[in-house]
């Protein structure tokens, strides 16, 4: 085997060409399984909730009606204490929960498949200090030190890919060129295939484009992204 096929997915050249969610999405969930866990979520830490409620949840491949039961399997893991803590620590924090069936327990979440699986939270930061943490999950044994401290070095190179890529461009509100260039031709009435043959890329590309200028926007839609921009004069 040579070196190249011996690089994980999540560390070779798709980490360079990752642009939008759902290649990050790729990359993360890449990691999770390369690392035997098969569940992750990408969170900005709360200042309401230890260490994040769904709401904070960026990224994830925990199904919209699990994401309750994660949580609080999170935590039930980690220990309400270390959980909190988790707001100002910047070491990983790791453990392994017990199913439930106490009279604490919630009644609805007595099936909580997550209940006895092992949660690795890592933390991270972004440039100007707002904090994040991607939480892994499975049902595998509590990584080693060393193992830990390989996973926290591959997941904060995603991170920082994800910052350069989707947050600073967020966080500023300015659409990249490209974002531009779409809804410079969504403006003009073309759909997501017809801007993808103008622009030589992928139907799914420019629809994760469009999905981020709207975020950008605060717009509720396509109409609304258009005529927001319109008015900004972004696009004329």
């Amino acid at each position: 085997m040579n070196s190249a096929m011996a690089v994980p997915f999540h560390a070779g050249p798709e980490l360079a060409r990752a642009i939008n969610r759902t290649d990050f999405f790729r990359l993360l969930k890449a990691a999770a399984h390369h690392y035997q866990f098969e569940t992750f979520a990408l969170a900005r830490i709360s200042e309401t909730s230890p260490p994040f409620g769904a709401r904070e949840i960026v990224i994830t491949n925990v199904a919209e009606r699990r994401l309750s039961l994660f949580v609080f399997a999170l935590g039930r893991a980690l220990g309400l204490v270390k959980a909190k803590a988790a707001q100002f620590l910047a070491t990983p924090l790791s453990g392994r929960g017990t199913p439930g069936g106490n009279a604490e327990y919630p009644t609805e979440l007595v099936l909580n498949e997550f209940d006895s699986n092992t949660f690795l939270l890592v933390p991270l930061f972004t440039p100007e200090g707002r904090r994040f943490c991607v939480t892994f999950s499975g049902g595998r044994h509590e990584p080693s030190q060393s193992e830990i401290a390989e996973i926290m070095l591959d997941t904060m190179r995603i991170f920082d890919r994800f910052y350069e890529e989707i947050l600073a461009q967020e966080m500023s509100g300015r659409l990249t060129q490209r974002e531009g260039e779409v809804v410079k031709w969504t403006s003009e009435g073309k759909t997501s295939a017809e801007i993808a043959i103008i622009l030589g890329l992928s139907e799914h590309t420019i629809n994760s484009h469009i999905a981020a200028a709207a975020r950008k926007l605060d717009a509720v839609n396509r109409v609304h992204m258009v005529a927001i921009a319109l008015r900004m004069g972004l696009v004329s």
